[in-house]
């Protein structure tokens, strides 16, 4: 028979395994983010905010608690409650007030290409457009991969917050009819504190952080937007209502597998490992990129007559030693690279219904952090390679039942660091001398959060080999935010 205590116990720990059921939650995609990154109207999924802190009937229960407490909030420490083996957490409730909100979208997009227009990424062949291919053969298909689900968790006391978020889409590692298996996009934890902000796990990429809105899954990665969604740990500190500057520090996490083509041998004293791979135990944990990215923006938004307007500036750099590239015998590896990114954004209104925003960057051994996947190196000389990138996007709100979007994109890189650059174990059309992209794209309401929306790509892309080719991608969508 059980006792008071263990009887309590036992309930504190069913409240504890509701909580984790439930799970933290997301709130879509960030700020910055929603302003592209997916689209005017077709916004990624943004649910209810928490209350600011200060504000609300609890802020000001607080408040009045607090003139007892010489401004700091009476927390009554709850027993420790075993949430592992070997972890022991101390839980706070009785002073903050929490909430979890649910979110998704449900998406399908009709897609027909012209000819291979992913030719990057040929595992999600008909997902998005990246360049245009060699292969000339069109293509249609209905994407569902885009449809994404997402719980947010907020909690406030009045002056502190969190946030934690979890997000998934269904673009995993292939692309198999009838299989579509979910796949991570964000993690992390935002704690709030008067106008410094921590942000812990995987979120989008925090500087050059604006994105174009088209519709296609690809957010003009290799046609001259840089983004990811990577783990990182970021602070950002308000120096005024309109100045914000942020610190970070990011990369993609440790893998087995090759998420670039480099892997690293360096065996163990005694071992042998000239062949990277999983089924070689003395081959694991060879990611080349010891170091992360260490990067700062710095962003001012308007205010009065510049309301609406935005200008920001973003610094990134990495040191790291090359690695041999299994199956490419003439490249030439163990060079130190540093890699780094210069880079500028913009908001400009013309009007109350009109807008231009964009992108210029100008950067070296930028690769997969910035959704440029096997670009960052010559493929025969090991040397890093330099490239500016820029889009920018016309932006017209002509009524609450339309919305037009006019965009062009480009990524050159200086052709001179990629003579000769040529990787025998891969498609020759992997890197390329000149990317660009242009879209057209209207936007509709249905009804309540049903959207439908229409667009037009048109890529030009020149690879090593000197082949150019163009190609374009017809997109219908359907989407409801929930």
């Amino acid at each position: 028979m059980l006792t008071p205590r263990g009887r309590s116990a036992r309930l504190g720990l069913a409240g504890i395994a509701l909580l984790v059921l439930a799970a933290p939650a997301a709130y879509g995609q960030s700020a910055e983010e929603s302003e592209g990154a997916g689209r005017l109207l077709r916004k990624e999924q943004t649910p209810p905010s928490a209350p600011a802190p200060g504000s609300g009937p609890v802020a000001e229960k607080e408040a009045a608690e607090q003139a007892e407490g010489a401004g700091q909030a009476v927390r009554k420490e709850e027993p420790g409650v075993h949430l592992c083996a070997g972890c022991l957490s101390t839980l706070y409730t009785d002073q903050s007030k929490g909430t979890i909100t649910p979110y998704g979208r449900v998406e399908l997009d009709a897609i027909y290409s012209s000819r291979n227009n992913n030719p990057l990424d040929p595992g999600q062949f008909n997902g998005y457009a990246t360049a245009a291919g060699k292969s000339s053969n069109a293509s249609a298909t209905l994407n569902p991969r885009y449809s994404v689900f997402g719980i947010r968790a907020d909690r406030t006391d009045g002056k502190h917050s969190l946030t934690g978020v979890v997000e998934v889409d269904f673009y995993g590692q292939t692309d198999n009819a009838g299989n579509l298996p979910p796949r991570l996009r964000l993690a992390n934890v935002k704690y709030t504190y008067n106008k410094t902000s921590l942000t812990a796990g995987m979120d989008w990429t925090p500087i050059m952080s604006l994105h174009p809105d088209l519709i296609d899954f690809s957010i003009m990665g290799y046609g001259g937007n840089l983004w990811q969604r990577l783990p990182q740990i970021t602070v950002r500190h308000k120096f005024a209502d309109n100045v914000e500057g942020l610190l970070t520090v990011m990369r993609f996490e440790r893998g087995l597998s090759a998420i670039q083509p480099n892997q690293q041998s360096r065996p163990a004293p005694g071992s042998n490992c000239t062949t990277p791979s999983f089924a070689n135990a003395n081959c694991v944990f060879n990611d080349p990129v010891q170091n992360p990215y260490y990067g700062a923006r710095l962003g001012y938004t308007g205010t009065g007559r510049w309301e609406g307007a935005m200008l920001a500036g973003s610094v990134a750099y990495r040191y790291y030693r090359s690695a041999p590239i299994p199956g490419n015998t003439t490249f030439t590896s163990g060079q130190d690279i540093n890699s780094y990114l210069v880079g500028a954004e913009y908001v400009i209104p013309l009007g109350q219904k009109l807008k231009i925003s964009g992108e210029l960057g100008y950067g070296q051994g930028l690769g997969v952090e910035f959704f440029r996947y096997n670009q960052e190196l010559n493929f025969t000389t090991g040397k890093p390679v330099r490239t500016w990138v820029g889009w920018t996007q016309l932006s017209y709100a002509h009524s609450k039942d339309y919305t037009f979007l006019a965009g062009y994109g480009f990524d050159n890189p200086n052709n001179k660091d990629l003579s000769g650059s040529l990787n025998p174990a891969t498609n020759p059309n992997t890197q390329y001398l000149l990317n660009q992209r242009m879209y057209v794209t209207a936007i509709h309401p249905i009804w309540a959060d049903f959207y439908v929306g229409l667009e037009f790509q048109n890529l030009w892309t020149t690879w090593t080999t000197y082949e150019s080719y163009s190609g374009q991608q017809y997109n219908i969508s359907f989407w409801y935010n929930f």
